[in-house]
């Protein structure tokens, strides 16, 4: 009976510890920025982590298209796919020096738009639900990704309308000259344009009010 209770108090301990973990990490919560917004990306490096999984809206959970506040962040997660296939592709042919012939330029295209998109989802950082994946600093910051659902069809019919409104030749051109992101996100009037405007908006109106807030002190 003493070698029995001897040879158990190790696994005793182990299993105290781990509960002992689990309950650290239930009590773990994110205080939410109050000037936070769905464009931020400074996020904190100290303070208390949420692992609960994002509240999604309506819009969110139901839409057939990627909602608003997320496309800048879904252009670029495409564009960064992109690059890799791109800079895979070219690294196998150096002596085309980045010409690579059309049908595998768009057999790439096919390949990242039909992608199964299974390494992206939502996280709530900082109070806001922002799209994680593979190029966006969302991917390194701590807490529970909600994936699958509609967020594969949805990047599918982004990269999509990407192609057909900008062109596989024009996209990859933009590759070759190394701005590749800011020609399919950041001309003016796409995804990252008019976040980065509202959120240049929303920082000069909070600007402005602390201003005013100062002056009547």
């Amino acid at each position: 009976m003493v070698k029995f209770v001897d040879h158990m108090f190790p696994f005793a301990v182990l299993f105290v510890f781990t509960l002992a973990v689990q309950c650290t990490l239930q009590e773990m919560t994110l205080t939410p920025d109050e000037d936070a917004d769905d464009a931020d990306e400074d996020f904190p490096s100290s303070g208390k982590l949420s692992f609960k999984t994002p509240d999604l809206d309506d819009e969110h959970a139901h839409s057939q298209h990627m909602p608003d506040a997320l496309k800048c962040d879904a252009c670029r997660h495409l564009t960064h796919v992109m690059q890799e296939s791109f800079d895979t592709a070219n690294k196998k042919r150096p002596s085309l020096k980045k010409n690579l012939p059309e049908s595998q330029i768009l057999e790439i295209f096919e390949t990242v738009c039909s992608s199964k998109f299974d390494n992206v989802g939502v996280k709530e950082i900082k109070g806001v639900t922002r799209l994680s994946g593979p190029g966006l600093e969302t991917a390194d910051v701590p807490g529970v990704m909600a994936g699958g659902g509609k967020w594969p069809s949805r990047l599918m019919q982004m990269c999509g309308e990407y192609i057909g409104d900008l062109g596989e030749e024009e996209i990859y051109e933009a590759y070759k000259e190394g701005n590749l992101q800011d020609f399919v996100c950041r001309q003016p009037g796409q995804d990252c344009y008019k976040h980065e405007q509202k959120t240049k908006n929303k920082k000069k109106k909070l600007d402005n009010k602390t201003t005013k807030s100062k002056e009547e002190l």
